[in-house]
């Protein structure tokens, strides 16, 4: 079961279609968009289903976030507490838009915002049990319904017979039923880091799942905080054994009365201490957790061999410790894989150091230098969060599930960024031997354009805010407007048109770099070997405003600086493209021939292997495009 549109209607930001209501007529077979005969359309936002990935953007405040709540409370009426795992809050009036004029609180006038959900390829085993729920009679078949819940939970099924579409509703008893057959719903927090250090008791407790009590400050071992942490209690110590002879009497006070008098001061400082360290724990839980995560699920090192090392560690048996230790990093190296992902640096290494009572997590990269987590960026140390977050995934043994990501670019440079999109791809379609057992459909939000997949502008949904009451809308046909709407959602676009990548394709203008931007995306969708595509990501397709810029264009790529970038220019076969080739072979503005002839290409050099229509000259790039396309 696929998720293709969810339906938002007086939800925060969103509050009702006003485009629809002002440019198309009603249809009355859709009765969920009519309140009391009125036409009040829902919000549609379609959800891809082919390649099961989803971008959501648009400027601050477009609602982007509510989407992704409105997703979850569609489905199962809660969404997850930002920040805290496992914490949801159900549907509540306050998430109803304010600027809707439904917004009451006259008596009997009170309201929960809408939603709805539309599914498709659902199999035999959930139709039979959506007949079951909503007593469906047995001439009616479908492989697709409608789901709405109003009211908070309310839920009604709709099913399209012929032109219309009948409603069923779902009676109480039957709302786990329906809820039962939905798909699972989880998100990757992109708030939480791998933590710099662990203490191996936190690893061990992690396994036995001890949870603190709040009397257990006194019996809470010392070990189990951080080392900042227990440096600063340990300076407490220090002070509280020191003998303080120095003290003399002084105002009718005794030596003694003063030494028990500093004792109670740095015990109660102590005490505190400890209790600041307990509260510190609890913040770092989600932190530990990951760590554990990578360490025994990804890894599978056995929990029990991590008592081992602890006890090998205090009993000074160094030699067992680093035998475990260079066991755990060679696992470590082995299950990540890291470089396959992380292509800034294919030497890069994440191993493990005992320090103390903790494991310090260490990176070696591509120089053989070994730093601390903490010395590097903090693109790294979150890109390795979602990755461990992807890896450690058990996927729903039984349904299929939809993944929820919010602003995951926050910490990422640009390559990250383009890094990070591989593991959506995973998710969503991933390969033989994956642990990912089935597609997992992605939605994500994202406010950067190097978090769009180039290769796929049918994933791109632009959200907008509207003036005065319309709340979020959705831009309808983005890539048809050659990404306009993304270039107002991003304020400054920074995509092919305003910058030099290290990799590019320079073509004379606009048009060309539609064509062959278009032409690359059908033919990845019709071939199974991407090495013969182009890939949109990797490559940029730079336009000039007219064939006689390129010249310059390209000395303004590689005419200035020590490291140039890649460059290819493709020109037509007439009289402009040949003088452009003449100039590119001069050098411009100074005699200094900057690209090889050999990357200098005119459209006739691709005659070979071509069939053309009767009377065609291969001339300029329009001249590949059979006449019924261009129709």
């Amino acid at each position: 079961m696929l998720l293709k549109t969810i339906f938002i209607r007086f939800y925060k930001s969103f509050n009702f279609d006003y485009i629809k209501q002002n440019d198309q007529e009603p249809d009355p077979s859709k009765s969920w968009d009519f309140i009391d005969d009125k036409w009040y359309p829902y919000i549609e936002v379609s959800i891809e289903t082919a390649t099961k990935v989803t971008t959501i953007v648009g400027a601050n405040e477009s609602g982007k976030s509510h989407l992704l709540s409105a997703i979850e409370k569609a489905i199962s009426g809660k969404s997850l507490i930002s920040g805290k795992d496992a914490e949801f809050e159900e549907i509540k009036r306050e998430d109803f838009c304010r600027y809707s004029h439904f917004f009451s609180i006259k008596k009997g006038e009170l309201k929960f915002p809408g939603f709805g959900t539309e599914w498709i390829d659902v199999s035999q085993p959930d139709q039979q049990k959506i007949r079951e729920c909503c007593n469906l009679p047995d001439e009616i078949t479908f492989n697709s319904f409608l789901l709405f819940r109003v009211n908070k939970n309310d839920l009604n099924v709709y099913i399209k017979d012929k032109d219309n579409y009948r409603q069923y509703k779902v009676a109480q008893k039957y709302l786990e039923s329906i809820s039962s057959i939905l798909p699972n719903i989880f998100r990757i927090n992109s708030q939480v880091a791998l933590p710099a250090s662990i203490p191996i008791r936190r690893l061990i407790n992690q396994n036995k799942k001890i949870q603190l009590a709040d009397n257990d400050i006194i019996q809470t071992k010392l070990e189990i905080f951080e080392r900042q942490q227990r440096n600063e209690i340990l300076k407490l110590i220090e002070n509280l054994v020191e003998n303080p002879d120095s003290l003399n009497e002084k105002e009718g006070i005794s030596a003694s009365q003063q030494i028990s008098k500093y004792r109670d001061e740095i015990t109660s400082k102590i005490v505190a201490e400890l209790t600041k360290g307990k509260n510190l724990l609890k913040k770092q839980d989600k932190r530990f957790k990951l760590a554990y995560d990578l360490l025994c699920d990804v890894s599978e090192v056995d929990p029990e061999i991590l008592s081992d090392l602890a006890e090998a560690l205090i009993n000074g048996k160094e030699g067992y410790a680093n035998g475990i230790i260079e066991m755990i990093n060679s696992r470590l190296a082995e299950r990540l894989n890291f470089p396959r992902w992380w292509v800034q640096d294919q030497e890069f290494c994440l191993r493990i150091a005992p320090r103390d009572y903790d494991l310090v997590f260490t990176i070696r990269d591509k120089t053989g230098t070994e730093y601390s987590i903490t010395e590097r960026s903090n693109g790294l140390t979150y890109f390795l969060s979602y990755f461990i977050q992807f890896l450690s995934h058990k996927p729903h043994p039984e349904k299929n599930e939809i993944l929820l990501m919010d602003e995951p670019d926050a910490y990422l440079s640009s390559q990250a960024q383009q890094d990070l999109l591989k593991i959506f791809d995973a998710f969503s379609n991933p390969q033989d031997g994956s642990h990912i057992t089935r597609p997992i459909q992605v939605v994500y939000v994202t406010h950067s354009p190097f978090l769009i997949d180039k290769n796929h502008a049918e994933r791109i949904r632009v959200l907008e805010k509207g003036k005065n009451d319309e709340g979020t809308r959705v831009v309808k046909d983005i890539a048809r407007n050659h990404y306009e709407p993304l270039r107002s959602a991003f304020g400054a676009f920074v995509g092919e048109t305003t910058l030099i990548g290290n990799c590019n394709l320079m073509v004379e203008g606009a048009a060309d770099q539609i064509l062959i931007a278009g032409a690359a995306t059908y033919l990845r969708n019709c071939t199974e070997t991407k090495i013969e595509t182009l890939d949109l990501n990797t490559v940029t397709i730079v336009p000039a405003d007219s064939v006689s810029q390129i010249p310059y264009l390209v000395y303004l790529a590689r005419g200035r600086d020590v490291e140039q970038p890649a460059v290819i220019v493709l020109l037509d076969s007439n009289q402009s493209g040949n003088n452009a080739k003449i100039q590119l072979r001069k050098g411009v503005p100074s005699r200094k021939n900057l690209l090889p002839e050999e990357f200098i290409i005119q459209i006739a050099e691709m005659q070979s292997g071509i069939t053309l229509s009767h009377g065609i000259t291969l001339t300029d790039l329009e001249d590949l495009i059979p006449l019924p396309i261009c129709v």
